[in-house]
C-alpha cells in the first residue's frame, strides 16, 4: 500500500506544478474590467483540487504509510539531526501545507478584493509564493532526501 500511495502521490505532483504554473501565469494575464466573478476559476479551481489530492494522499503517507516519518516522529531529537530524515519528517510537510494554506488564503483575500486590479495581484502573489514553496519542498533527485521524478512501481 505504501508504494501504490507514494507512486500516486509522484506522479500527482506533476498534475500540481503544472497547475500551479497555470494558474500563476493565468492570474497574471488577467485583464478582465469585471468584478462580477473571479476570472480563471478553472485555473483556480483545478489547481487547488489538484493540491488538496496531493495534501491528502501526504498525510496518508506522513500519519500511517511511510516508514521515513515513523522513524522521524519516534525519536524527533535524532531525525532533526538527520538531513534526510528531518527533510521527511518536518521540511517536506511544513512546505506543502504551507503551499496549500498559501492558495486558500490567497484565492479568498482575491474574492474579497474591491477591485479586479487587487485581485489579480492577489491571485498572482499568492499562487506565485505557494508554486515556489512547493518547488522548494520537492526532494529533487540528486538532493541528500532525493526521489526519482517519474516513479515506476
Amino acid at each position: 500500500m505504501y508504494t501504490t500511495f507514494l507512486t500516486i502521490h509522484s506522479w500527482l505532483r506533476w498534475v500540481a506544478l503544472i497547475l500551479a504554473v497555470c494558474a500563476t501565469v493565468n492570474a497574471y494575464l488577467d485583464r478582465s474590467g469585471s468584478l462580477e466573478r473571479l476570472p480563471g476559476k478553472w485555473w483556480d479551481t483545478l489547481f487547488m483540487l489538484a493540491l488538496d489530492l496531493q495534501v491528502l494522499l501526504g498525510l496518508a503517507l506522513y500519519f500511517g504509510l511511510s516508514p521515513f516519518t515513523t522513524e522521524g516522529m519516534n525519536d524527533l531529537g535524532a531525525a532533526m539531526r538527520n538531513p534526510a530524515l528531518r527533510f521527511w519528517t518536518v521540511e517536506h510537510i511544513l512546505a506543502m501545507v504551507g503551499a496549500a494554506v498559501l492558495v486558500r488564503v490567497g484565492r479568498v483575500m482575491a474574492m474579497t478584493a474591491t477591485s479586479t486590479a487587487a485581485r489579480r495581484r492577489r491571485r498572482l502573489i499568492s499562487f506565485a509564493l505557494c508554486t515556489a514553496v512547493m518547488v522548494a519542498g520537492i526532494p529533487w533527485p540528486g538532493l541528500a532526501n532525493g526521489r526519482p521524478l517519474f516513479r515506476i512501481w
